[in-house]
């Protein structure tokens, strides 16, 4: 459930009191029990999970796969029969989770920025980090991975230009303003080039779009102005639009300013139009290769 205070996935605990008595009365006695529940969960994954997607931008499965791998987690863990965990510590386990989340614990998938080196999905619960993915930077790692979340160190992304700089270091990647599509730079105002990757339309998280529609398109204005857009990546991209880039700067702003004046930042017809568009162009860019 989603709190009217919170965004989409945002890494933040609500009701810090409640959380922490529920995790110290529920879990906290499993707590082993229940890390070893989530390795057995994640293990069934790894199989289909990397024959469906052996490697992400070059990288073999796990690499970068945190997203996949708990979103799958999620499902699994949904659909879990008490009676196929063998284990009685580990049917113990699953149903003091049960206990704790009917009890008003809090279970929830979260993403954001971790330690200001990477783009993290991970899992609240309680008051703990859950990150099931958490060999998909360095897979010696262990897979999985359970801590207080005050120490995790997973902060929400403030805004575009904080996304660039998580983009920058964990992708290697450039993050240019959509001066492109400017139809779609109120919601999408980035186009993002990585190693390994068409150009692709992005900020295409729902925490990202929830941010910027919150802010009345105002943070996609603060990254069409502030972010540079080298004359020759312009040239690149936009060959055929016969359009200067101060020119395709102004359109892309005044998309923005209509976009307010039309509601959109509070219409999900206009957000659900917006990322059918986006998702099209990203498939047409599929074909294009920019070297940066």
């Amino acid at each position: 459930m989603i709190t009217a205070n919170l965004l989409p996935n945002e890494p933040k605990i609500t009701n810090l009191d409640l959380q922490a008595y529920l995790t110290h009365l529920h879990l906290q006695p499993i707590a082993q029990d229940l890390e070893r529940l989530f390795l057995i969960l994640r293990s069934r994954l790894d199989t289909p999970l990397a024959q469906k997607q052996p490697s992400k931008l070059g990288k073999p499965y796990p690499l970068g796969q945190c997203l996949e791998i708990s979103q799958a987690f999620a499902e699994k863990l949904a659909a879990v029969n008490v009676a196929d965990l063998k284990e009685p510590a580990m049917q113990n386990a699953f149903l003091a989770l049960q206990k704790f989340t009917k009890s008003g614990g809090e279970l929830r998938q979260v993403w954001g920025d971790l330690r200001g080196d990477y783009f993290q999905n991970a899992f609240i619960l309680g008051v703990w980090y859950v990150d099931v993915a958490n060999d998909t930077v360095n897979p010696n790692k262990p897979s999985v991975e359970i801590l207080p979340f005050a120490e995790s160190g997973l902060r929400p992304i403030q805004n575009f230009a904080h996304f660039a700089v998580i983009a920058k270091r964990y992708w290697k990647a450039v993050c240019l303003p959509n001066l492109i599509y400017p139809e779609l730079a109120p919601f999408f105002p980035l186009i993002v080039l990585q190693p390994n990757a068409a150009p692709q339309l992005h900020g295409m998280f729902d925490y990202m779009i929830a941010l910027t529609m919150g802010s009345e398109f105002r943070m996609s204005e603060e990254a069409l102005k502030a972010l540079p857009f080298p004359e020759h990546l312009y040239a690149a991209m936009a060959a055929q639009k016969g359009m200067d880039l101060g020119t395709a700067r102004e359109q892309s702003l005044a998309a923005c300013s209509q976009a307010r004046a039309l509601g959109h930042h509070l219409s999900e017809d206009a957000r659900h139009r917006a990322i059918q568009n986006a998702l099209q162009v990203n498939h047409s860019l599929k074909a294009l290769t920019v070297r940066f």
